[in-house]
C-alpha cells in the first residue's frame, strides 16, 4: 500500500465503504461496479482486483491493513513534524523584516504567560528566531537534568547561527558536575559564562524580546505557578538589557572549571539544618545556645561561601550538597 493512497484516503471509512467490504469478503457482491467506496477501499488495501477473474474483486487481510495504515500515518505525522519544527528557521529572515517594519509601539507590548510548558511553547520560537545575541540570566542554582538538556539544545544552535552568547548563573554550579560541562561545551563554541550572588533573572533576544520573572504576589489558589513576562516594547527591552549588562560587569567569569563544595563547620550544619526545617533565627540560636545576631552572621557567611543570593537559595543549595 503506498503512501499517495493513505494520504488521500487517512480519514475513517464511511459506513457503505464497510458495508461494500463486507459484501465483497462474503462473496455476496464480487464485480462491485466503479464507485467512491470501491476506490477508497482500494485506496487503503482493504481490496483487490482477483489475481484470476476479470473484474471481480477479493477481500484482504484487515490485520495487516491495519498495520500499514498506522505505520504510513505515523511516517508522515514524524515528516510534519519535522517540517513544524524548520518552519521558525526558514521564516527567520521575514520575521525579522517584519519586526524592524513594525517595532513594537509605546505602551503595548507585555504578555504574561503562567505554567512552565505555556511558558517553554512561547519561548522556542523565539530563541530559533535569534541571529545576533543572546543574553540569559539564570538565579536558580543548578537545573535539572532535562532542562539542562534542552539548554544544550537550544544554546548551541544559537551559537551554531553565528550569535553572541552571554549567561550569568550563581556561583553555586561551579561545584555541580552537569552544570560546569555545559558551560565548558558552551564556552568552546564562543559563548561567555560568569557567575553572580545578586541578579536578576531574564533572556534578552536580540535586544528586541525580554522573557522576565513576574514579581507581583501570586493570588491564586494553590503554590505559586511559574510566571513570565514576554516584552517586546523597544524601552523597555532596554531597560531590561541596561540592568543585564549591569549585572554582567559585577559577575565573576568562569570557563566553567569545576571547584568543590565550600567546607563547613559542624556550627555551619546545624545552621542549615535549622534553616531547613523552616525554623527561625531566634529558635535556631536558642538550640546552640548562640546569640541571634551570630546566627545572622553565620547565615551570611554561608551565603558567600555557597554563591547563594539569599536563605532560599541556601536552603536548596544544602539539600543538594550536604541535607
Amino acid at each position: 500500500m503506498g503512501n499517495s493512497g493513505v494520504s488521500e484516503s487517512r480519514l475513517f471509512l464511511t459506513p457503505a465503504a464497510k458495508a461494500l467490504y463486507l459484501r465483497v469478503l462474503t462473496a455476496e457482491e464480487p464485480s462491485p461496479p466503479p464507485s467512491p467506496e470501491r476506490e477508497q477501499l482500494l485506496g487503503v488495501g482493504l481490496i483487490a482486483p482477483h489475481p484470476h477473474r476479470e473484474a471481480e474483486y477479493v477481500a484482504l487481510d484487515v490485520q495487516e491493513t491495519v498495520r500499514d495504515w498506522q505505520g504510513n500515518l505515523q511516517a508522515m505525522a514524524s515528516q510534519l513534524l519535522l517540517e513544524a519544527q524548520s518552519v521558525p528557521s526558514q521564516l527567520r529572515d521575514l520575521l525579522t523584516a517584519w519586526q524592524r517594519v513594525h517595532p513594537s509601539r509605546p505602551g503595548v507590548g507585555v504578555e504574561y504567560v503562567t505554567g512552565y510548558e505555556a511558558i517553554n511553547r512561547a519561548l522556542t520560537p523565539l530563541l530559533d528566531s535569534c541571529q545576533k545575541e543572546l543574553l540569559t540570566a539564570q538565579p536558580t542554582g543548578p537545573r535539572p537534568a532535562e532542562m539542562l538538556a534542552l539548554s544544550y539544545q537550544r544554546d548551541l544552535a544559537v551559537l551554531g547561527r553565528g550569535a553572541r552568547m552571554r549567561t550569568i548563573y550563581l556561583p553555586s554550579v561551579r561545584s555541580d558536575g552537569p552544570t560546569c560541562r555545559w558551560a565548558q561545551t558552551v564556552t568552546e563554541q564562543g559563548a561567555q559564562v560568569r557567575t553572580s550572588v545578586d541578579f536578576n533573572r531574564a533572556i534578552i533576544i536580540d535586544r528586541r524580546v525580554a522573557v522576565v520573572s513576574v514579581l507581583t504576589p501570586w493570588e491564586g489558589d494553590g503554590r505559586a505557578p511559574d510566571r513570565a513576562m514576554f516584552v517586546t516594547d523597544e524601552g523597555l527591552v532596554a531597560l531590561f538589557g541596561s540592568i543585564f549588562e549591569r549585572d554582567w560587569v559585577r559577575a565573576q567569569i568562569w570557563d566553567g572549571s569545576r571547584q568543590d563544595a565550600p567546607r563547613l563547620t559542624d556550627g555551619h550544619q546545624r545552621i542549615l539544618v535549622g534553616l531547613s526545617q523552616g525554623k527561625e533565627y531566634d529558635e535556631i540560636a536558642e538550640e546552640l545556645a548562640i546569640s541571634k545576631r551570630t546566627v545572622a552572621s553565620r547565615v551570611a557567611e554561608l551565603r558567600s561561601l555557597t554563591g547563594s543570593a539569599n536563605v532560599v537559595q541556601l536552603v536548596y543549595w544544602w539539600a543538594r550538597n550536604g541535607g
